[in-house]
């Protein structure tokens, strides 16, 4: 048999497809050209057992259908690829803590399996660049709370969702070869690029004369710029360029005798105390071990029955490209501690009850809700159009200080989500779901009304045999 797709003639004429007798078809990064044939008194499309082999289809996958105006061909898609480093294989479910590697991707993996397009895991490793293949993973359950992971060979992505673990992963050599391949196949985009660096995120946001009132003044970390910070401020936070959940933090306060007392957030809290800004630096050199560092602005910040807190924004694109709230929370720090991360014992409350607390009426609350979106929206406008890949989400760490005013604290590309909740399931799982239906935009299958000019997408299940 040869390599041919069958299309129903309704779906030829709403779609505006042309009268085909021979075409191009696309499945992620592999090309075929095949027979189109019209079927009249059918539904849907499905293709012959020849294409399938040549587009690395097996008969079980949900694909939709578009007809490609700017390349003149049909493409089945989306395919989409979570890219990670390494795939955890606890094989009961109960020993996973929510919050770990394989907890994430294999919720994302169930996510996929329920979803119209063809997602996968894969490692850099799995990727043959002459086939334009990769060995990707499914998980599968195996009872209520075993399961295992299943692999299978698939088409290179249309869209790559960035989900490496850590930054130690990603700086690899050969990820950034993969993660610079990647980028310049010809149909594959990738989103969430990388992860942050503090202080260019700060020089980035402060091109958005907007955003200055809301950042903390941060400086390069130096004897020069610690001394005129804490004249300035009596209280700085001293943070890795390139840190994540709270490690190496170290807070500083001047006391009216003008020594500098400092926090150095580790394992645990350790404190000291310098006579000057350069002292300082000697005392901590050993815990920053040579890493460069920002000195940022401390903050009067308002407090939750006497904690300090900030609110964690999960804002994510969704299958229209378009910013929104997917996640919003409080996480209150611990005991007497500045650090709210929930790595470092934080805890976590409900916005809506935080807000309850502080502001009491309806309408003060709905109009800083408002500005807390205002404020994120202008950060992930301002950074997408300053990078050079897509983001798909950010985790957003925003402090309201005690006159009322919003400061945004510190934005990461990777936000860590957790796969247990004791709210709302519907809000978790939408937190997870919502980058895959960015990424079946990106791919050219928006999700609901949302549609690219010039593409006309079908949503139906494809089926390998004749119709």
């Amino acid at each position: 048999m040869s390599k041919e797709i069958y299309i129903a003639r309704k779906i030829m004429e709403q779609n505006n497809i042309p009268p085909l007798d021979m075409t191009e078809v696309r499945v992620g990064s592999i090309v075929v050209r095949s027979r189109v044939r019209t079927r009249e008194n059918s539904e849907g499309f499905s293709i012959s057992p020849d294409l399938a082999r040549a587009l690395n289809l097996k008969s079980s996958k949900k694909l939709r259908l578009r007809y490609d105006e700017e390349e003149h061909r049909l493409h089945l898609g989306p395919v989409i690829g979570i890219l990670a480093t390494a795939l955890p294989n606890r094989a009961n479910l109960d020993d996973m803590e929510p919050t770990s590697l394989q907890a994430e991707l294999s919720y994302l993996s169930r996510i996929g399996k329920g979803m119209r397009a063809m997602v996968y895991i894969f490692l850099p490793s799995g990727i043959n660049w002459n086939s334009r293949t990769v060995k990707g993973y499914n998980y599968r359950l195996l009872s209520g709370d075993k399961g295992v992971w299943e692999s299978s060979l698939y088409p290179l992505p249309d869209v790559v969702y960035n989900r490496i673990s850590s930054r130690k992963s990603e700086i690899r050599e050969s990820v950034q070869s993969t993660l610079q391949r990647l980028s310049e196949l010809e149909y594959c985009q990738v989103f969430n690029p990388s992860y942050l660096n503090k202080w260019q995120v700060y020089q980035t946001l402060c091109q958005n004369w907007g955003l200055i009132p809301h950042l903390p003044e941060t400086r390069r970390l130096n004897e020069e710029n610690l001394s005129y910070m804490i004249e300035r401020y009596g209280v700085l936070y001293l943070k890795p360029s390139n840190g994540s959940l709270g490690i190496g933090i170290i807070k500083v306060r001047k006391q009216v005798d003008s020594t500098l007392k400092f926090t150095v957030y580790s394992k645990g809290r350790i404190n000291g105390s310098s006579n000057s800004a350069n002292q300082l630096l000697k005392k901590t050199s050993g815990y920053r071990k040579g890493k460069p560092y920002i000195v940022q602005q401390g903050l009067d910040l308002s407090r939750y029955h006497g904690s300090v807190f900030d609110l964690r924004i999960i804002f994510q694109k969704n299958g229209q490209g378009e910013w929104q709230i997917g996640k919003k929370f409080a996480r209150l720090a611990p005991g007497k501690s500045s650090i709210s991360n929930l790595s470092r014992g934080g805890r976590v409350i409900t916005s809506r009850v935080l807000m309850k607390t502080l502001y009491k009426k309806k309408a003060l609350i709905e109009e800083k809700n408002a500005g807390i979106k205002e404020l994120c929206l202008k950060v992930a406008t301002t950074l997408d159009t300053a990078s050079a890949g897509s983001f798909g989400e950010l985790g957003l760490d925003i402090g309201i200080d005690k006159k009322g005013w919003l400061w945004l604290i510190e934005v990461n590309s990777k936000p860590r989500k957790t796969t247990s909740t004791d709210t709302s399931q519907i809000i978790m799982r939408n937190s997870f779901k919502r980058p895959l239906e960015y990424g079946a935009y990106l791919a050219g299958f928006p999700i609901g009304y949302g549609k690219r000019r010039s593409i006309k997408a079908i949503s139906t299940e494809m089926e390998i045999g004749g119709v």
